[in-house]
């Protein structure tokens, strides 16, 4: 009788864990067809639309982005309202059942999603795993980020596109800008230094193609917008002589801007490949067409 107890039990305990095992892999709702925007304001809130394309038959499992979510909104593209379920979990998801329309739009603010560190806002951010990619808006202000401590150029763009599980993002509202004077000869130069770090003022070693100066604190990133005409590329970037990570990573044609994250304070130096000559590029190239030509005449003379 002991031995059929025990076996009933055994039978049982099977039952109930392959049953635990079928329910965790039902799926409520398949994947959506989505587009996602996030508009960043100067306050650090993300605003953000999932544009979901509606379909007839199955109902679409929509992720929303991690955070604490205000004023949530599910409407169809002339803002009337749709029935949908939220399903709690972490992070939130809304299940839209079968529709005809062509387009939900489900919105929501993240009030507090980037952090404000003394003016460089930054967030962590990770996409829904259901997203293929993130079209970010910045405020107005921001004409370059930080991804994954690497810099990227917007210019006068509205935004990029992010694609993957997400990015550490960071920029800076109308970064400043320190305009610092190079003196060669007769010609003057101007280099621009982006940071929120403070800067020491400059020391240009022509021979050994260097440009420095120091940064205060460890960590900060720096912006150099160099002329070609000072310092030709490519770049390397040391601070106090231990190597640093350096990205070249915007050429307008004049100057080029070179982004780095020093891990320490102290003297952040950028050496180049070729430095402002000492005499004007014509006279090198005056004394070599001289050459040419003295040359080819020589040989049409015969000395006898």
């Amino acid at each position: 009788m002991t031995m059929l107890k025990l076996l009933l039990a055994c039978v049982i305990a099977v039952t109930i864990f392959s049953t635990t095992a079928a329910f965790a892999q039902v799926s409520m709702g398949g994947p959506p067809n989505e587009d996602i925007k996030v508009r960043l304001d100067e306050n650090g809130a993300a605003h953000v639309v999932h544009a979901v394309q509606g379909n007839a038959t199955s109902p679409i499992h929509v992720e929303m982005i991690a955070g604490n979510l205000a004023n949530l909104t599910v409407t169809d593209q002339f803002n009337n309202s749709v029935q949908y379920s939220t399903i709690s979990q972490s992070p939130m998801s809304i299940l839209l059942l079968p529709t005809q329309r062509n387009v939900t739009l489900i919105k929501y603010d993240i009030p507090n999603a980037l952090t404000d560190n003394n003016g460089l806002w930054s967030w962590n951010y990770y996409a829904p795993s259901d997203a293929v990619f993130t079209d970010f808006y910045f405020p107005k202000g921001v004409d370059m980020i930080w991804s994954q401590d690497r810099p990227v150029y917007l210019g006068d763009k509205a935004g990029l596109r992010q694609i993957g599980n997400g990015m550490h993002l960071a920029y800076t509202i109308n970064e400043p800008e320190t305009i610092q004077t190079v003196q060669w000869q007769n010609q003057t130069f101007n280099v621009g230094v982006r940071s929120l770090a403070n800067i020491g003022p400059p020391v240009f070693d022509q021979s050994s193609k260097a440009y420095a100066f120091n940064v205060d604190k460890a960590n900060s990133y720096v912006t150099v917008i160099m002329p070609k005409a000072l310092l030709w590329g490519p770049y390397q970037a040391t601070i106090n002589t231990n190597q640093t990570l350096t990205n070249q990573f915007n050429d307008n044609g004049t100057h080029v801007w070179i982004g780095m994250k020093p891990s320490h304070n102290g003297t952040l130096q950028i050496t180049g490949t070729t430095a402002i000559p000492e005499f004007p590029m014509f006279v090198p190239l005056a004394i070599a067409i001289s050459a040419v030509v003295a040359l080819r005449f020589s040989n049409r003379l015969n000395f006898n």
